[in-house]
C-alpha cells in the first residue's frame, strides 16, 4: 500500500482535504497531512480519523520574495557594523547599540514601504510564503506520492516530488490567483507560479466543471478532474424528519420561517447587503438565521442593529460542529448563498454550503452563477436570482417564500441528494488515485534497479 504526503496550507483542516485522506486510509493506504499550527511550535500526532498530522509551526514560514530577501540582507548588515564598532570602541557600546535600534527601525520601515511598491495592496503579505516550510519539514517522510492542496504549498510539492521522483498531484480548491483580496501584482505572482508548476503535476483536481475549464485553457493543459466539496451526511440524519433546533435556540414560533445563512463572516460575500435586504423583504414571516464565525460578525450585527432588525427578523448564532451541521441546516425552510461575483473565483464558485444544503434537503437561493445555477436551478433545488444589491436579495427572498413550489424543491433534494454525496465524489477520487499510486511503484522498482545496477557498476 502507498504512503501519500499531503501539503495544506490552512490551519483549520479542510473537509475536502481529510475526505480525501480518510478515504485512501479505508483503502489500506498511509496519509501524513503537513498543515500549519496556530503557534510558533511544529507539533505531531495522529487525529482521529487515522491521518498523521504534522503542523508546522508559524516561526518556520520565511518569505523568500526579494523585497524581504533585501530587508535581511540590511538587517545583517547593520547588525556586522554594530559587531564591528563594539569591538573597536567597547566604551561607547551603548551608543552604537541605540544606533543599531534606529537603524533596524527605519530598516523595517523601509521594508513594509517596498513591500507596498511591490504589491500594490495595504495588506502586506507574501502572497506564496510557504515553500520552505513545507520542504523542510517534508523531506523527513519520504512517501510513494505527493498530494498538494491549492496554490501556495505547489511549489514545495513539486520540489518534494522531484527530490523523490515520485508523482505529484494538484488540487486545485480554487481559481486561487484570481482572489479579490490579492493585489493586480499578487495576482501576477501567483498565476506565473501556477502556471511554472502545474506541468510537473501527474495529476490535477478542480472542485468544479467551470474551473477545470478555465485552467485547461489558461494553462494549457488536459482539463483537471472535477471531484466537488460534497459531504457525507452522518449515518443517523434523516433529512425528512422533523428537527426544529434554530428556532428552539432563538425561542422562534412555529409561525416563523427561517432563512438560514451558514459559514464563515467575511467581506466581499454580500453578507452586509443581505442584512440590509431583510429590511426591504415584503413576506412578513420570513427571518434571517445568520449562523457562523468570524470578526466581520460584528459589522453584520451593528448593521442589523441599526436598521433595528436585529433579534426581530435578523438572528445571529455561533457555528456548530461539523457533526451537528446538517441537523441545524435542515431546522431551516430554505438557504441562501449571496456570494456576489466580485471575482473570477466567486463567479466560479461552489462553496461548502452548497452541499451541505443538498444533503439536509434544504431549498437554496442562489445568487445567478455559472455553476449555482448548474446545481441549483438545473437539478431544481431552489431558486436562481441576481443579488447586485439589498434590494435585489430582497426580491429573491419574497420570490422564494410566496410564489415558488418548496414541496417541489425538497422533493427533488430528497431523491437526487444521494449523487452529490462524497460516496459518489470518493470512487472518482480512488479510481484516478490508484493509476498514480500504481505508476508511483513502477517508478520505485525502476529507481531501486538502477540503483542496484549503479552498485553492480561500482563492484
Amino acid at each position: 500500500m502507498a504512503k501519500v504526503l499531503m501539503l495544506c496550507h490552512d490551519q483549520h483542516l479542510d473537509r475536502r482535504v481529510v475526505a480525501q485522506a480518510r478515504t485512501l486510509i479505508d483503502r489500506g493506504h498511509s496519509v501524513r497531512l503537513m498543515a500549519l499550527a496556530f503557534g510558533s511550535d511544529t507539533e505531531e500526532e495522529t487525529i482521529s480519523e487515522g491521518i498523521e498530522l504534522t503542523r508546522i509551526g508559524l516561526s518556520h514560514i520565511v518569505p523568500e520574495n526579494p523585497t524581504y530577501c533585501a530587508y535581511m540582507a540590511r538587517q545583517y548588515s547593520l547588525n556586522d557594523i554594530l559587531n564591528a564598532l563594539c569591538n573597536s570602541y567597547p566604551s561607547a557600546a551603548r551608543y552604537f547599540h541605540k544606533g543599531f535600534k534606529l537603524g533596524s527601525r527605519a530598516n523595517w520601515l523601509a521594508y513594509r514601504a517596498f513591500l507596498l511598491l511591490r504589491y500594490r495592496n495595504r495588506q502586506l503579505h507574501d502572497p506564496l510564503p510557504f515553500r520552505y516550510a513545507f520542504v523542510s519539514h517534508g523531506l523527513k517522510y519520504r512517501c510513494d506520492v505527493v498530494q498538494v492542496h491549492d496554490l501556495p504549498a505547489l511549489q514545495a510539492g513539486v520540489e518534494l516530488a522531484t527530490t523523490w521522483r515520485v508523482p505529484l498531484i494538484y488540487d486545485a480548491h480554487e481559481l486561487y490567483p484570481e482572489q479579490h483580496s490579492l493585489s493586480k501584482a499578487q495576482r501576477n505572482i501567483c498565476a506565473r507560479s501556477e502556471s511554472e508548476h502545474i506541468k510537473h503535476a501527474n495529476l490535477v483536481f478542480a472542485v468544479n466543471e467551470s474551473i477545470s475549464q478555465e485552467m485547461a485553457k489558461r494553462y494549457q493543459i488536459e482539463p483537471p478532474i472535477v471531484l466537488t466539496n460534497a459531504i457525507n451526511p452522518p449515518p443517523d440524519f434523516e433529512p425528512e424528519a422533523h428537527y426544529d433546533l434554530l428556532r428552539k435556540k432563538l425561542q422562534l414560533p412555529a409561525s416563523r420561517r427561517i432563512l438560514l445563512l451558514q459559514g464563515g463572516f467575511a467581506p466581499n460575500r454580500n453578507l452586509n447587503e443581505l442584512v440590509k435586504a431583510m429590511a426591504l423583504v415584503k413576506v412578513p414571516d420570513v427571518d434571517l438565521v445568520m449562523m457562523g464565525f468570524g470578526d466581520y460578525g460584528h459589522k453584520l450585527q451593528s448593521t442589523a442593529r441599526r436598521l433595528r432588525l436585529i433579534d426581530k427578523r435578523v438572528y445571529f448564532l455561533p457555528a456548530v460542529p461539523q457533526s451537528e451541521l446538517l441537523q441545524h441546516s435542515a431546522s431551516a425552510d430554505m438557504g441562501i448563498i449571496p456570494y456576489p461575483h466580485v471575482d473570477l473565483n466567486s463567479y466560479y464558485c461552489t462553496p461548502n454550503k452548497l452541499f451541505e444544503f443538498i444533503q439536509a434537503g434544504l431549498p437554496i437561493i442562489a445568487n445567478d452563477s455559472p455553476e449555482l445555477r448548474r446545481f441549483v436551478d438545473d437539478q431544481g433545488f431552489g431558486l436562481i436570482h441576481p443579488m447586485k444589491s439589498p434590494h435585489q436579495i430582497a426580491q429573491s427572498i419574497d420570490k422564494a417564500f410566496q410564489h415558488l413550489p418548496h414541496a417541489d424543491w425538497r422533493q427533488q433534494l430528497i431523491k437526487k441528494r444521494h449523487a452529490f454525496a462524497w460516496e459518489a465524489q470518493a470512487q472518482a477520487y480512488l479510481a484516478a488515485m490508484q493509476n498514480i499510486i500504481d505508476k508511483a511503484f513502477v517508478l520505485s522498482e525502476k529507481g531501486e534497479s538502477e540503483q542496484a545496477q549503479a552498485s553492480a557498476v561500482r563492484v
